[in-house]
């Protein structure tokens, strides 16, 4: 009957255009699947977009599949899912980048900008079971909880007024960076290390207005904040640098359930990222054809100096900027 599931599961996915790659992800196999009947309850974000929801609820169909129907997930949301698990309010909670920065700040390095290569590289490197983010102690001491699963939630782009040249980067530039976010002293830094004339930071609606007004050449944005439909008038082409990548995190609050209640909720989680990087990915490349269709450029260039800069100023830097030498040993090895 399981099979039976699975396979219908990836059936339905390939349709849908999902393709999920299960091979990507590491399974933890339930040594035993006869468990009591129970519901497991998951508080995920308010503003959770369909993507999200989606991907919840294939975790859901999963659990009830494979404990045999019975495990049944209920959905809730609020906006602080960290500190209902925390709480023990929930069994699971989606959580987002900054909910592990907010609890354990060491991990301000996942917002870092340029520090990976990609989105596919970030998902690989911070989404490792035993890496520097799920194998890290104080991390899951601060949350109260394991860290199960990596979703990939969006990445952040560059809107440019002007051409942008990796080669030279933001010499000569004004640029336009989102507040509150980690990070930001490399983009402080970049006045020295890549010869930017100014930066001004904001929201991403304030950011807009810089561009709109002249004020920045270049600034980042959140992709999926950008609609195809209101464009601001100044854009001249998109740099797709993926220097920042967004998270949701999926965490399993410390014994809040018995251990064969948790090696079959993590055997289902482990289906879930591929389809929802899959099916992200391809709300992404749908925008880009609606730019593309009003002749805003799509740009996808070689970011190896930007990198290569970003990840200097963060080998001199990250202990300041609050980085444990544990992480930084994990983390280096993989990078270009």
């Amino acid at each position: 009957m399981k099979r039976r599931f699975l396979a219908g599961l990836l059936a339905l996915c390939l349709l849908a255009g999902c393709g999920p790659d299960l091979a990507r992800y590491p399974r933890v196999e339930p040594s035993s699947r006869t468990v009591e009947p129970q519901t497991i309850t998951i508080d995920v974000p308010q503003n959770a977009d369909q993507v999200t929801q989606s991907a919840v609820n294939q975790l859901g169909a999963a659990l009830l599949e494979l404990s045999d129907g019975a495990i049944t997930l209920e959905v809730v949301s609020s906006n602080n899912p960290a500190l209902a698990l925390a709480h023990g309010a929930t069994q699971l909670a989606l959580l987002e980048n900054q909910d592990l920065i907010a609890a354990d700040p060491s991990m301000g390095f996942l917002d870092w900008p340029f520090l990976m290569d990609g989105v596919e590289s970030y998902l690989a490197v911070m989404g490792a079971e035993d890496g520097a983010v799920r194998g890290s102690g104080s991390l899951r001491e601060a949350l109260g909880g394991e860290i199960i699963g990596l979703w990939y939630q969006g990445r952040t782009v560059l809107l440019c007024r002007g051409t942008f040249y990796p080669e030279i980067g933001f010499a000569g530039t004004s640029v336009g960076v989102l507040e509150d976010r980690e990070g930001s002293g490399y983009f402080e830094g970049m006045l020295e290390d890549l010869r930017a004339v100014k930066m001004y930071t904001g929201s991403p609606e304030e950011l807009r207005g810089y561009l709109e007004n002249r004020t920045v050449k270049f600034l980042e944005y959140p992709l999926e904040e950008l609609d195809a439909e209101d464009l601001p008038q100044e854009l001249k082409c998109l740099e797709d640098t993926a220097h920042r990548v967004r998270g949701m995190w999926l965490v399993l609050g410390k014994d809040a359930v018995e251990e064969e209640t948790a090696q079959i909720i993590r055997a289902a989680a482990a289906y879930v990222p591929q389809s929802v990087f899959t099916a992200r990915t391809r709300q992404e490349e749908e925008l880009f054809q609606a730019l593309e269709a009003q002749e805003i450029p799509v740009r996808r260039g070689d970011y190896t100096m930007l990198n290569r800069a970003a990840r200097e100023y963060f080998r001199k830097n990250y202990q300041e900027l609050g980085m444990s030498q544990r992480a930084w040993d994990q983390i280096l090895p993989v990078l270009p």
